[in-house]
């Protein structure tokens, strides 16, 4: 946890299982019970201060409210906030908490937060462990609550970096408890200059352990997601600047499930990924055809059956503007978590069962002709003609089946649009990467069965 999080978790907590609603009992000595909970709360933390300018308590209402807090650890930092109000407070629970104007400094840099509401915080037994009187471990993940609201937070280092956000809001947090989340108007600054840059105009992620992730974080286990979850993700209106480079993405989306049987389904959908080809040496060749920009959407996706191990994925299902569509499916044999992948493992017990690669021309090659055409100064047609005899000879010499295969799906696809480049592989049986090892080229091509081939496009 941050010093930031442990703090405020010690004062918050702090007034709702140490004071227990003591303080409310006589409203005539209401403030003075006030004074006597802060004092154990700093009793508990050593070194740890809370001092305040004025308060209010209601005996009445329950609610507490400190004007112009000032809390100091004891490596003396400091948070201060205009006013913190707490009400409902019993007995390891608080209805509401409200905190006005956050404030702290830390190694040359600040963070700040306009507002920061808290609904429904339970703290029950195990989730502060206390001994002699002193707190000496917090678990974020046993404290549960139904809103956490930051609104108009910022935190910025020493050399003017950072960024901001106008809304950070989670809800249902708790083991057990699928929480939603959801940030909003995102402005980071990556440089002083403020050259390199990301905006961001909004995230949600839906149905999301997050409790359970931060558990096994105190576990020592390595953070991670059951399967299934998020059930939806959201992605907006992205923007950044890095190396002299744009970039932008207009949505992303995800949608995940699994059925009473286990089996899992999973999706991704994004639309208007764009990255300009200037300043990229990887895209060097597509500025040189005319590219001034790369424009993608496209889809991944992924289905698993329980009862065979088996998935079916499409690791990328693309269309880039002007230049061509580009597809994958696959299937093969494996375990139902991918997300802690043993490359050994990998190589001796995941099966391939197929494999299918389609590619479309959209742009791209005419583009080849063209820049061929002016490099040796004769006309588009000269150059897709010379590129084609080029091909065939290529045929002509070729010394296994599938060259020869793939000399003539290509001509087909250079000839006739309406044609697209398919490459597929699919063994008789299954077969793992480790099967493969020690065969000669012509023993794996007949293995994987790989064929390329023109079809019509679908």
């Amino acid at each position: 946890m941050s010093k930031a999080a442990v703090v405020g978790a010690v004062v918050i907590i702090g007034v709702g299982v140490v004071g227990g609603g003591g303080y409310y009992y006589m409203s005539n000595k209401a403030n003075q019970e006030l004074q006597n909970t802060i004092s154990l709360i700093e009793k508990s933390a050593p070194g740890l201060s809370i001092k305040y300018e004025s308060s209010s308590v209601s005996p009445f209402s329950q609610s507490a409210t400190l004007q112009k807090l000032i809390i100091k650890d004891k490596d003396g930092q400091e948070y201060t906030a205009d006013t913190l109000t707490l009400s409902g407070v019993s007995h390891g629970k608080v209805d509401t908490i409200a905190v006005d104007k956050f404030h702290t400094e830390m190694q040359g840099g600040k963070i700040d937060a306009a507002h920061i509401d808290v609904k429904n915080l339970d703290v029950p037994t195990g989730a502060i462990i206390v001994e002699d009187g002193k707190i000496k471990k917090i678990y974020p993940s046993k404290i549960s609550f139904d809103l956490l609201n930051i609104q108009n937070a910022s935190a910025f280092g020493p050399d003017k970096t950072g960024g901001t956000f106008a809304q950070y809001e989670l809800k249902n947090y708790g083991l057990k408890r699928n929480s939603d989340q959801v940030l909003k108007q995102v402005d980071v600054k990556a440089t002083t200059d403020g050259k390199e840059f990301l905006k961001l105009n909004q995230v949600q992620v839906n149905g999301l352990d997050l409790a359970g992730i931060i558990e096994l974080v105190e576990q020592g286990q390595k953070p991670r997601a059951i399967s299934g979850q998020p059930s939806k993700g959201t992605l907006e209106g992205l923007t950044a600047h890095v190396d002299d480079q744009d970039w932008s993405l207009d949505k992303f989306e995800t949608d995940n499930s699994v059925a009473a049987n286990g089996d899992l389904k999973s999706s991704a959908v994004f639309s208007g990924f764009k990255v300009s080809t200037a300043h990229n040496a990887r895209l060097f060749l597509l500025k040189e055809m005319g590219y001034d920009q790369i424009d993608v959407s496209g889809n991944i996706s992924g289905n698993y059956i329980k009862a065979k191990q088996e998935w079916s994925f499409t690791p990328f299902d693309i269309s880039i503007k002007d230049v061509g569509n580009l597809n994958a499916n696959m299937q093969f044999t494996a375990p139902e978590d991918l997300s802690n992948v043993d490359p050994q493992e990998v190589m001796s017990s995941y099966k391939l069962i197929s494999l299918k690669v389609t590619l479309q021309n959209k742009g791209l090659l005419e583009k080849i002709f063209a820049k061929t055409a002016k490099e040796k100064n004769i006309t588009a047609d000269q150059a897709k003609e010379n590129i084609v005899t080029m091909i065939k000879q290529d045929a002509q010499t070729a010394t296994i089946p599938v060259q020869k295969q793939g000399d003539e799906a290509f001509i087909a696809l250079i000839n006739d649009p309406k044609q697209s480049l398919v490459i597929q592989v699919k063994p008789a049986q299954p077969v793992t990467a480790l099967e493969l090892m020690g065969k000669s080229q012509s023993e794996i091509l007949d293995a994987l069965n790989l064929s390329i081939k023109a079809e019509a496009t679908k």
